[in-house]
């Protein structure tokens, strides 16, 4: 299979735990990324749960991550979410990569594989074609083969356009906020409701 030789990646951060938040944003995400962007890669930088949210702490930091996964996700930051034994439990359990120390995700979107374009903490291949920071930074740029994606909030959609044909060049990049009247997907709606009653469970079998 060809490999891309361009790549929009969109991205969120600081979900925390947002549930509510999450039916929107789908639909939001959808017109943003239409079928035909084949290419494209949906991820999390991170902050996707908070200790402060009763969900996140009756399933230990998966919740939020099990709907982002039933939002077509390919890869989520979860350092510092996860103890390792929960992560390890989560990866058998959900498709998209969790990304944290030592753990990278490589471009995997059924058919093309792209072992040359890795998902990352931080830059640590100067051999691959194109490393994506998973972690917000001060702005969207491009260092010799790593990509910095600028922080965003909850509600907010960052967007970055690379040219691969050589070194990544960033061709745009720009951030799109959720208009208000938004409505819900039904179909994640179902999905966020499934998750709350799994942490309910949880809460309940803890007594």
């Amino acid at each position: 299979m060809e490999k891309p030789l361009s790549l929009t990646l969109l991205y969120t951060a600081n979900i925390a735990g947002d549930l509510a938040l999450l039916p929107r944003l789908y639909t939001f995400l959808q017109r943003l990324h239409p079928p035909e962007r084949r290419h494209a890669l949906l991820l999390d930088l991170g902050g996707s749960c908070a200790d402060a949210v009763w969900h996140c702490r009756e399933t230990g930091g998966r919740s939020t991550l099990i709907a982002l996964d039933g939002m077509g996700y390919h890869a989520a930051n979860v350092a510092g979410a996860l103890e390792r034994e929960k992560r390890d439990s989560l990866a058998g359990i959900v498709t998209m990569g969790l990304v944290a120390e030592g753990r990278d995700w490589l471009y995997h979107r059924p058919p093309v594989t792209d072992a040359g374009i890795r998902v990352a903490l931080r830059p640590r291949d100067d051999s691959a074609r194109a490393q994506i920071v998973l972690a917000p930074a001060e702005s969207t740029r491009v260092e010799g083969n790593a990509v910095y994606l600028t922080a965003v909030g909850a509600g907010q959609v960052g967007e970055a356009v690379l040219e691969l044909r050589g070194a990544p060049c960033l061709l745009s990049a720009q951030i799109h906020v959720m208009p208000p009247d938004t409505p819900p997907n039904p179909s994640i709606a179902g999905t966020v409701e499934f998750v709350e009653a799994e942490a309910r469970l949880l809460r309940k079998k803890r007594g």
